[in-house]
């Protein structure tokens, strides 16, 4: 497993724990990466749901290929749950950002580190 997959699967797990811990039931959909249709984790309460694309960069920018970004954006509609992306940042918290937080960069949707702080800290994010 190249380390990038290692380490994108470590934090998947990071982040599903902490949601189970919250009373979320969690699914995560193993390969999403590969297939690109489905977000990484779903995360269920009665008073709560939502999907989740996750993130793990040490950089100071986030990109999201349109095609990637647009897929997520139609399983969004298709399915009404809303798509976020959760952004963690090498020894930082977890931020997470609704699709249409991005910017079109182009080739890509994009958040840089600027606005990594202004992203929903997890306890907004799990608040029913």
């Amino acid at each position: 497993m190249p380390n990038h997959y290692a380490k994108g699967y470590r934090t998947e797990r990071e982040l599903k724990q902490l949601l189970l811990a919250q009373g979320f039931a969690v699914v995560r959909s193993g390969g999403s990466g590969t297939d690109g249709v489905s977000p990484d984790l779903l995360a269920l309460k009665a008073s709560k749901k939502f999907a989740l694309e996750c993130k793990a960069r040490s950089g100071d920018y986030l990109h999201i290929e349109k095609p990637k970004w647009e897929l997520m954006k139609s399983w969004e509609d298709t399915t009404g749950l809303p798509v976020f992306i959760a952004w963690k940042i090498d020894r930082r918290e977890w931020r997470f950002f609704s699709l249409n937080q991005m910017k079109d960069s182009g080739k890509s949707y994009s958040l840089n580190k600027k606005e990594y702080e202004k992203g929903l800290g997890f306890e907004e994010m799990v608040k029913c």
